[in-house]
């Protein structure tokens, strides 16, 4: 997914926060692999890098968190909110059948789903198609809906999905559940595979999918009352009305202006394992300026930022002040950008692999991290996968001195391809921040060993949805500087590798697959690893593919981003959690509890 701050793209990069899905808005580093948790290194996923701070003495309940943004969340409502900023606040008032524990961060259980809603472990069929949980008891809506959740309301959220006027970037994981594109195509009208009783779901897939319950962290599952949800429109009127089956409820949401979460009066610490919940009340302040915001949080008038990260200029000293410093980190995000490089004959001459592999070897990986904003900013990368998810193995297939690019046998692979004189290619790049410096970098890179660009650039949003994802425009885009995050980490992989290079995916508008790679023996490889019940052996299938990817030279990757971030001197036990590379809120204590 585009960093989770893109809504185009569902997860795209920039200086300000990102969506889930595509492009990167913050930053991933690759730390060397002692410094990641153990299953890192084994190919299990993992967190690592300053993911937060325990200081503070003991938790202290009350106070309002005060949250300052740059932009507008996409959706409160479930079934369509798609970015990290929403996610983070959506931990709060939307509980899950299953979710993540905070408390295991820094441990090898860190990425393992943990019931929610579920009381106690699934019940899973052999073949990993049949899921069936007990629900737990005494969890109840925030006023007016006042009364216990039921398993009917994990299936009106699954049909929510499905809205006409406002279908859910959600439906792609809708979709593994057995009726549902008929549910979508009007030819049910119920999903057949969502069966509610008393005080238990069953859940039926079309085909095994072991990492389900990962899955099903996801907001978009859920659960959503019908009798007062029915009221609304799916989408952004609902999100103005969303009731919480978490410790908060939604107050009131101003678009683009301020969101407030008050506490749900009828949510009982008893029957939830996975939230403290110490602040009374939650306030978001949006459409402030990057700079301002920083100003403003270490005034200690604000106490964080979801999506901005403090400026390129005050990182150093953020890092290396003996009091900033305990308010600053800048964990591994999970996130990774790359060149997409054209691979299907469409595209032209780079479809060439020889050509696409003398773009791998003059890249300069040391300009592009100085170009973003240096080690903060993340570590040269090599690989498809990123640190958090399963299947991650460090691998450089196209090594070069340094990475500071080997133009020499870039050079040489062109001259093999027939270009002895080098060529010219189209590049997509954005025009705005780090990101067009980084077009700046590739640009000489690439010119020293003779490929021209021919250089197009514009806004983020833009950049993906009017042209990287329509295939049309392939020939305007043969080089297209872009970034990516995980729906969600640990056994996410799925997240990564289906909507980027799976051929069955490509579609003709809305495509991520922005390389148009449909090889036969990749996406076999896909399903192989996809239906793979044991993990471990999962895991190594996701390695060898990422390898094999790599082999195919579809992506430059270029940098594991980094996710820096600030937080005002009262706030205690703010902790960066992989799941949706933002802090937990329902984890932060405030002292003083005032103002």
């Amino acid at each position: 997914m585009l960093e989770r701050r893109d809504a185009a793209a569902r997860k795209v990069v920039g200086n300000v926060a990102r969506t889930r899905r595509s492009s990167t808005a913050r930053a991933t580093v690759l730390l060397a692999c002692v410094a990641l948790l153990a299953g890192a290194c084994g190919g299990d996923g993992g967190g690592g890098g300053g993911g937060g701070t325990g200081a503070g003495g003991q938790p202290v309940r009350g106070g309002t968190l005060r949250i300052v943004n740059a932009a507008d969340v996409d959706y409160l409502d479930t079934a369509n909110g798609y970015y990290t900023v929403t996610a983070s606040l959506q931990r709060t008032y939307a509980r899950g059948l299953y979710s993540f524990d905070i408390t295991k961060r820094g441990t090898p259980d860190e990425l393992a789903p943990v019931p929610d809603l579920a009381d106690g472990p699934a019940e899973v069929s052999p073949d990993n198609r049949v899921f069936t949980f007990k629900l737990r008891k005494g969890v109840k809506w925030a006023p007016p809906v006042n009364r216990e959740v039921t398993a009917e309301d994990f299936v009106t959220a699954v049909e929510r999905l499905y809205d006409k006027a406002t279908p859910s970037g959600g439906q792609t994981y809708g979709n593994l559940i057995k009726g549902a594109t008929d549910f979508r195509d009007g030819k049910a009208k119920t999903i057949s595979g969502m069966v509610a009783g008393d005080d238990t779901l069953t859940i039926t897939l079309d085909k095994p999918a072991p990492d389900f319950l990962s899955v099903l962290f996801q907001p978009f599952f859920a659960p959503v009352p019908k009798e007062y949800a029915a009221r609304y429109k799916v989408g952004s009127d609902y999100s103005k009305h969303v009731v919480g089956s978490g410790p908060y409820t939604l107050k009131e949401y101003v678009p683009t202006k301020s969101i407030e979460l008050v506490r749900n009066t009828n949510w009982d610490p008893a029957t939830d394992p996975l939230r403290k919940a110490w602040v009374d009340r939650i306030t978001v302040r949006e459409g402030l300026e990057p700079d301002a915001i920083q100003q403003i949080i270490e005034r200690g008038d604000a106490d964080l930022s979801l999506d901005t990260q403090p400026p390129n200029a005050a990182l150093q000293r953020l890092a290396t002040d003996p009091k900033l410093k305990q308010q600053f980190a800048d964990p591994i995000s999970g996130c990774i950008r790359y060149l997409s490089l054209g691979a299907s004959p469409k595209f032209g001459a780079i479809s060439n692999l020889k050509v696409r592999q003398a773009i791998q070897y003059a890249i300069d990986k040391v300009a592009t991290q100085r170009a973003r904003g240096g080690t903060f900013a993340g570590d040269p990368a090599s690989t498809i996968l990123t640190p958090t998810l399963l299947g991650y193995q460090k691998h450089d297939t196209y090594p070069t001195p340094n990475n500071q690019g080997d133009p020499a046998k870039a050079r040489q692979l062109l001259a093999e391809a027939g270009y002895p004189n080098g060529l010219t290619l189209s590049y997509l790049g954005v025009n705005t921040g780090a990101s067009k410096q980084v077009d700046t970098v590739v640009q000489a890179a690439l010119e020293r060993v003779g490929i021209k660009l021919t250089v197009r650039q514009l806004t983020n949003s833009a950049h993906y949805t009017d042209e990287l994802q329509i295939p049309a425009k392939r020939l305007q885009h043969q080089i297209g500087n872009a970034g990516w995050c995980p729906d969600f980490a640990g056994d996410g992989t799925r997240s990564f590798i289906v909507p980027n290079f799976d051929g069955r995916a490509i579609l003709p508008a809305g495509n991520q697959n922005y390389v148009e790679l449909d090889n036969p023996e990749i996406n076999a490889m896909i399903d192989q690893a996809l239906a793979e019940p044991d993990k471990a052996k999962r895991g190594a299938l996701w390695t060898a593919l990422d390898k094999r990817l790599m082999q195919e030279a579809v992506w430059v990757p270029y940098l594991y981003d980094k996710s820096p971030a600030f937080w005002s001197e009262r706030t205690k036990n703010w902790t960066f959690t992989p799941w949706f590379a933002q802090p937990d809120l329902t984890a932060i204590w405030l002292n003083p509890t005032t103002p």
